[in-house]
């Protein structure tokens, strides 16, 4: 029996081999070869599942309790996040989550990691409790917080070595998340602190650090805001995060889930944006996304279509397939000033997915 496929051409392939065994035929779904439709098929690769350690650095003053009980409360938005980046096909810890005030007084706090376990991971039951606990880091602290100190603390000797000793590892991407009301008051300029986190990963390794901030607005917090909550712009922890590529996020939002969404899927690591190699034309663009059959994919209610090849198969076989909708809030818009393909919401690609979009280049229209 013969098999033969349409000539595309494809630019940025990494897409796994499928082969995992003798072929049997056109009909083995083991060996389906679906392509979206266009003269030009782009394909791109999601990012791969990084272990990533997550520092929280929490505000112990006496105005942060209700931003406190939001955390806890809205946790799950951010762990789904991390619950993505679990490999069932590895016994490795995926991700190191730790909770620290900024506190630099109380010798009970400053930098060392609060709760117990003061370490949760990937194989840490009831997750969403430890949290709800750890991140109850009091509210007697002083008023002169000092986020980047205890930061820098937690994650350098003798702490590291001692009591938050396990929490860092040599390749784990490092994620700190500074929650404040108050500005950071440590001693030191912003570029200081900037090295002493990038250093923390070796030379040449800066990448591997991001910071986030949820902080009052800058430059000015809204009077409501500002009145109600007593708090003020955040200038340090958003420059900081703003020098790392991490998201800033304003303090004063009640809705803490839709933060925690955010700092979930920048620790995560996933990517949103895809750039075209050629210029396409938009009404013809056709976005499947594709993952192996043990993965977790997107919603079948956002494909147009759904294909599973699987076969049965539950391994690392790239068997199922979504074309995905073109939609809001959930799906894939294409950006015409970038040339590119941007996803929303539910829609966002999940990891080790491949992205194929399939277009007419405005040339040959």
């Amino acid at each position: 029996m013969e098999c033969k496929q349409p000539s595309i051409r494809v630019f940025l392939l990494f897409v796994p081999l499928l082969m995992v065994g003798p072929i049997e035929g056109c009909d083995d779904p083991r060996f389906k070869v679906r392509t979206p439709p266009g003269i030009q098929v782009d394909i791109f690769r999601q990012a791969s599942v990084p272990q990533v350690d997550v520092l929280w650095v929490v505000d112990n003053s006496s105005s942060m309790e209700k931003e406190q009980q939001a955390l806890a409360k809205n946790f799950e938005e951010f762990y789904k996040y991390m619950e993505q980046l679990v490999d069932p096909d590895s016994e490795e810890e995926v991700f190191h989550i730790g909770v620290i005030s900024t506190d630099v007084y109380d010798s009970d706090h400053q930098g060392k990691l609060l709760g117990n376990p003061n370490i949760i991971t990937d194989a840490t039951p009831n997750s969403a409790d430890v949290f709800a606990g750890n991140v109850n880091v009091g509210l007697e602290g002083k008023g002169d917080e000092q986020g980047f100190a205890t930061a820098v603390l937690a994650l350098t000797e003798p702490l590291i070595g001692s009591e938050n000793a396990t929490f860092l590892r040599d390749d784990a991407h490092l994620f700190i998340i500074f929650v404040s009301d108050e500005d950071d008051r440590s001693f030191g300029e912003v570029e200081h602190f900037l090295r002493r986190f990038e250093q923390i990963k070796g030379i040449g390794n800066d990448g591997m650090v991001k910071v986030a901030s949820v902080v009052g607005d800058v430059p000015e917090v809204p009077a409501w805001c500002r009145e109600e909550k007593a708090v003020e712009p955040g200038e340090r922890y958003s420059k900081l995060a703003e020098d790392t590529g991490g998201v800033v996020l304003s303090i004063c939002d009640d809705d803490f889930a839709t933060n925690l969404d955010q700092l979930g899927f920048s620790a995560a690591g996933l990517r949103r944006h895809f750039a075209l190699t050629r210029r396409a034309v938009p009404a013809t663009i056709q976005v499947w996304v594709k993952w192996r059959c043990g993965d977790t994919g997107p919603d079948q209610g956002l494909c147009e279509d759904f294909y599973n090849d699987c076969g049965g198969n539950q391994g690392s076989l790239y068997g199922k397939t979504c074309v995905l909708k073109q939609a809001l809030p959930d799906g894939w818009a294409y950006e015409k000033d970038t040339n590119s393909i941007r996803f929303y919401g539910a829609a966002v690609p999940p990891f080790r997915s491949v992205i194929e979009v399939g277009y007419t280049p405005e040339e040959e229209s």
